[in-house]
């Protein structure tokens, strides 16, 4: 009889760019910027750092947070949400 065993390496893949194609934006000053959180109680924290850090340091207008389900991805409605209020989008997964 012959065992296998499958090994899986946590390690993250090389380094790529990023694609040209993604838009890019200059300035945050007056900007909308939306933060989706997976409500992990670790994300629920930073958000709101990052909230503050955006309109303090960063002259960001306004910040909305959208929830995403938790080891799930985000549904279409809630990308076209950030899509069409939003100028940049965080998108947090701390657990």
């Amino acid at each position: 009889m012959t065992s296998k065993i499958s090994i899986l390496s946590p390690a993250a893949e090389a380094w790529r760019p990023v694609e040209a194609t993604v838009p890019r934006i200059d300035d945050l000053k007056g900007a909308t910027v939306a933060i989706l959180n997976n409500r992990w109680t670790s994300m629920d924290i930073i958000s709101e750092q990052i909230a503050i850090i955006l309109k303090e340091q960063y002259g960001v207008a306004d910040v909305f947070e959208l929830g995403i389900p938790t080891s799930s991805k985000a549904s279409r409605e809630t990308f076209e949400e950030v899509l069409s209020r939003a100028q940049m989008a965080v998108v947090g997964l701390a657990n």
